[in-house]
């Protein structure tokens, strides 16, 4: 899937997504979080400068659409919201623990299907199955785990960012191209 009109052969693409990254209490809490469930579940812990949620993966974009993203993205208004992270389970069929929310703000929808729409009515390609939000904690897991956590995470959000996927020889970097704040309620 790509999201240029004609590339060339020689077309340089890179891979991007908008998300939402927590701030560093909440990235030390989810971390926490992984680092306890390895010995149950076993697999890859996510490292805590990649815990993130994703709004929307776009996947491989021309660095030419970048200021189109972002003027998109300039005209998406949504408001802040909390999430309170509060049930651990598995995927089966991708083999990953995370953690979600039991119920999740009307906020981060209505945040998601803005902008869905405003890029897919600018023509960009993405896959449009239905939002299930989510943060990864463990992938390739061997076991699973369904708990239901006494004291939820609570994560205040307020910013999004469009994200660069980049390999490196030390492996996947997470780039932050550009973020947005979100109205205070």
């Amino acid at each position: 899937m790509t999201n240029s009109n004609h590339p060339s052969e020689n077309t340089k693409f890179i891979r991007l997504f908008f998300a939402i990254f927590p701030n560093k209490t909440v990235q030390s809490l989810l971390a926490d979080q992984a680092t306890a469930l390895l010995p149950l579940c076993a697999g890859r812990k996510i490292t805590r400068q990649h815990i993130h949620l994703t709004l929307l993966f776009l996947g491989n974009i021309t660095p030419d659409r970048i200021a189109e993203l972002r003027q998109i993205a300039n005209d998406v208004s949504a408001k802040s919201f909390e999430l309170n992270l509060d049930e651990i389970r598995y995927w089966k069929h991708n083999r990953i623990v995370y953690i979600q929310a039991k119920q999740f703000p009307a906020e981060l929808f209505l945040l998601v299907d803005s902008l869905t729409k405003s890029l897919s009515a600018a023509g960009f390609v993405f896959d449009k199955r239905t939002y299930r939000p989510h943060i990864t904690l463990i992938r390739n897991a061997v076991r699973p785990a369904n708990i239901d956590l006494n004291n939820s995470i609570r994560w205040p959000i307020d910013e999004w960012r469009l994200t660069q996927s980049l390999q490196t020889i030390r492996g996947v970097q997470y780039v932050a191209l550009d973020q947005w704040h979100l109205k205070k309620l």
